[in-house]
């Protein structure tokens, strides 16, 4: 009997080996596929139908020329799901090997925990070039000259513009240079009421412009303004806000003036039930790069343009996606590898150019960028597009939510407490500033003390 139940348990075990291989199942986080003699990478990346069908495609395209590893992709949501996968199996039997910043915690959240390797080892070892790379947007990810994410794609903020309405209203096409003395605040604003049409029917209304900037840090610091320190970008850590600088304040005034003062904007309930810019019933839009990728599905003719001026100092936000390798990863040589194609000029980040629009962080591949963003917006020529684009990364600063330990939580408290400025028009912003400031302090205790990257 005994000597039954022996043979029945071998015979059921390799029973189970051979389904596992088979099959591609896991069995206590080891996966078949190492089983067969191929190293398994875990990539998490966030579910989205416009970039997942690139995905798979650099797994097929990956996998044909690196028949030893296996890419086991892992989609999630994104937003805090997608923070709570990463934490999950960063702690757990399977750490994902590839991830980027897709949830509301910052690459630094991620470099603070311990999550994201020191890629200097791996660089100098597989002489990895940065030749074209732009040299500001790796410092951005790197802490003490030891580079912890690698960028693949970039792009800034911008005024995206309806090229069929300013026709209509016998406008002149907005600039292509960001250095334009003639392309101020000002003169978009004439140019936005020149645009506008106002009627009890909302099917009717035409708006000139709408401030569709996210963080909302970014709208402060066209006026050379900021809720953050400087050492936040550089550290991490927000050891004081300044929401009441009169500089925010002038921004949130300005933002709200455009709404309830001069009319130029939709009201933020307006604005959804008309879909924003791709109505075409708003002549400009300021957005950030996903705009380039986003607006794509319009039924007129749009293009692109830098913000305007409306002080010296005014820089647009940066929005700047990197690839990072986990500290804990359990086969570091493989996980470097497929990282490296990942963020290659000649693979990944070409063909996610290529898929999504966004601005590429290697100056040899903006060329291409151009000539394809010109067969979307025809108005621009190649050159053109290519002053908008490094313009852009020229005058920019790198996005706070990517650079603040925390700043997801900072991020609710200002947007919970300015939203009934914009969407009732009845409340002073500069009383909201100061409530604005009093829970962000409230929020810097309730973070504790956080030891600065560069420490």
């Amino acid at each position: 009997m005994l000597k039954w139940l022996s043979r029945t348990l071998m015979l059921g075990a390799l029973l189970c080996l051979v389904i596992v291989a088979n099959t591609g199942c896991s069995v206590l986080g080891i996966n078949a596929k190492t089983l067969s003699g191929r190293t398994t990478v875990t990539w998490l990346v966030r579910t989205d139908i416009n970039i997942n069908p690139w995905e798979y495609k650099v797994v097929d395209d990956f996998e044909a020329s690196h028949s030893d590893i296996h890419i086991k992709l892992v989609l999630v949501p994104s937003g805090a799901n997608f923070d709570q996968k990463l934490v999950t199996m960063q702690v757990g039997w399977e750490p994902a090997d590839i991830f980027s910043i897709w949830g509301n915690n910052s690459w630094a959240d991620e470099v603070y925990r311990g999550f994201a390797a020191d890629l200097n080892p791996y660089i100098e070892s597989s002489h990895f070039s940065f030749n074209g790379m732009n040299q500001k947007l790796l410092d951005q990810y790197s802490v003490n000259g030891h580079v912890y994410a690698i960028p693949f794609a970039t792009g800034g903020s911008y005024v995206y513009y309806n090229v069929d309405m300013f026709k209509k209203a016998n406008l002149p096409l907005p600039p292509t240079s960001w250095d334009d003395p003639n392309w101020t605040w000002e003169t978009m604003l004439k140019d936005a009421q020149a645009m506008t049409v106002k009627s009890k029917s909302l099917n009717e209304r035409a708006y000139g412009m709408s401030d569709d900037l996210w963080p909302e840090n970014s709208t402060s610091m066209l006026f050379g303004g900021d809720y953050f320190q400087p050492s936040t970008y550089k550290d991490g850590v927000v050891k004081s806000t300044t929401a009441t600088d009169p500089l925010v304040a002038k921004s949130v005034q300005w933002k709200r003036d455009l709404i309830y003062k001069y009319q130029v904007a939709p009201l933020p309930a307006d604005a959804t039930l008309l879909n924003g810019f791709l109505s075409g019933k708003v002549g400009m839009s300021m957005s950030g790069v996903w705009g380039l990728w986003g607006n794509k599905p319009a039924k007129f003719n749009w293009a692109v343009a830098p913000l305007p001026h409306f002080t010296s100092n005014a820089k647009d936000v940066l929005f700047t996606d990197p690839w990072m390798m986990a500290k804990d990863s359990k086969h570091p040589k493989e996980a470097w590898t497929f990282l490296q194609w990942l963020c290659d000029p000649a693979h990944g980040a070409k063909t996610y150019m290529e898929s999504s629009g966004a601005v590429p962080p290697w100056s040899q591949l903006l060329p291409e960028w151009a000539e394809n963003t010109h067969k979307v917006m025809p108005s621009l020529t190649k050159e053109q597009l290519m002053q908008v684009a490094q313009g852009s990364l020229d005058h920019g600063q790198e996005s706070i939510n990517h650079l603040a330990i925390s700043y997801g939580q900072f991020d609710s408290v200002i947007s919970n407490v300015l939203s009934p400025v914009y969407n009732t028009g009845k409340v002073d912003p500069t009383g909201a500033l100061n409530e604005v400031q009093k829970q962000l302090e409230e929020t810097i205790k309730k973070v504790g003390s956080v030891k600065p990257l560069s420490s």
